[in-house]
């Protein structure tokens, strides 16, 4: 039986273009569709979700990646990554190397894990999310730049972020306190941006977001980036500019703040395809 994937045929990535190669050797595993549009890619998955059907691959980056999970969360369908964007944080985070014949291997061979599936305000992430200077670097970050960079685009974006005005930020922790700071990241599992671990505390299937707020200005930020780079990543147990929380989903916003300003965490479930444990 034929395994339904979905490839992004928007996609320019070269990774795409050799995902593209490689898929002309295996189509003989997939029922290949490709969707028109992120809508369209929406209703697909939804649809093989709702008929049972027990995996769906998805070739792409992480991007692509978010729109099934948003489709495929809360079913027992399970999703299969091929990565096949820049990046491929979540891919990675799962064990999934960037190579798509071990992606294959996995899906034949592997099992699936419950992950755990965060969304602001209805936008659905896998893996990580940012409000303030993270965020904005993406904004910035073109295909042009990508394809000519590759991850080195998202370091030059954020050299443009340093020139910028930044905002002022607040987050309620579950115990009610308010952090203060000029840009926060989530993450829903260790891995932030590529290879590196930088939550030291996270864990995609233990139902909690962990963050990191940051008190200061863009260049205090990529200063403590690269301390976390060889420190391990950050983690509680570390001082600096920045606080590192661990939050559940579903928060309730406080009484003195206009819902338009308040930013809602929802959690969901979603099955995964994951390496086998190794004996």
């Amino acid at each position: 039986m034929k395994i339904p994937l979905f490839f992004n045929n928007t996609a320019r990535s070269a990774r795409a273009g050799r995902f593209r190669r490689w898929l002309d050797r295996h189509r003989d595993f997939f029922d290949v569709i490709e969707p028109e549009s992120r809508e369209d890619m929406l209703n697909h998955l939804v649809s093989q979700a709702n008929s049972g059907a027990p995996a769906v691959a998805v070739a792409g980056g992480d991007g692509t990646l978010g729109i099934a999970a948003r489709a495929l969360c809360n079913t027992e369908t399970v999703l299969a990554p091929f990565p096949a964007g820049t990046m491929n944080v979540f891919s990675r985070e799962i064990g999934i190397r960037p190579d798509f014949d071990h992606a294959l291997h996995i899906l034949n061979t592997g099992r699936s894990k419950n992950v755990d599936l965060f969304a602001f305000n209805g936008q659905v992430f896998l893996q990580m999310a940012g409000i303030g200077a993270d965020a904005r670097a993406v904004e910035l970050t073109t295909w042009e730049m990508k394809k000519k960079w590759k991850a080195l685009a998202y370091v030059i974006a954020g050299a443009r972020v340093c020139t910028e005005k930044q905002p002022h930020l607040t987050l309620t922790t579950d115990e009610g306190r308010v952090l203060e700071g000029r840009s926060i990241i989530f993450g829903n599992g260790r891995k932030y941006g590529g290879p590196l671990n930088f939550f030291a505390e996270a864990d995609n299937s233990d139902g909690l977001l962990d963050a990191v707020v940051f008190r200061h200005s863009i260049t205090s930020i990529i200063g403590e980036f690269l301390m976390a780079a060889v420190q391990g990543g950050f983690h509680s147990r570390r001082s600096g500019s920045f606080e590192y929380i661990r939050m559940t989903g579903e928060p309730s916003p406080p009484p003195d703040r206009p819902p338009a300003n308040w930013t809602a965490i929802m959690q969901e479930t979603l099955r995964s395809a994951s390496p086998a444990p190794a004996r």
